[in-house]
């Protein structure tokens, strides 16, 4: 766990590192929302081996088992992000799905690996708001 934690860390500065960089030297905005849908369509399939829809579709227990027996810990966090971040490119019963599943995930993923980010509490806010007011 000490390792994993560490290494987890590591890498999440590194990230962050980058993007502040990237501001600086090439004025990226490194936290614009990605918003090309065939991106998030890619993503599912290339980085957790599953069609969209095989998401959509998933009940929120469903949605549970599966994270816990067929994906890694470190796994839960880039999945719930794609789920967010798909969610505000849709409107809809489609949009209440994707950022249901992606505060279950959310969730799921600071208890599993024990990690606090401010950022995802922010998500998570962003996410109630968007829940509530539809």
């Amino acid at each position: 766990m000490g390792v994993s934690f560490k290494k987890d860390l590591m890498v999440r500065w590194v990230e962050d590192i980058g993007k502040f960089l990237r501001i600086w030297i090439e004025g990226y905005d490194a936290f614009a929302e990605p918003s090309d849908p065939a991106l998030f369509a890619d993503a599912y399939k290339k980085y957790f081996d599953k069609d969209r829809d095989f998401y959509l579709l998933l009940s929120d227990d469903e949605l549970t088992s599966y994270s816990r027996e067929e994906l890694q810990a470190q796994q839960l966090h880039p999945l719930a992000l794609t789920f967010f971040f798909d969610g505000l490119n849709v409107q809809g019963e489609e949009q209440q799905n994707l950022l249901r599943k992606a505060k279950l995930l959310l969730n799921l993923a600071m208890a599993e690996t024990a990690s606090f980010s401010f950022q995802d509490y922010q998500y998570l806010s962003m996410i109630d708001s968007k829940l509530n007011n539809q």
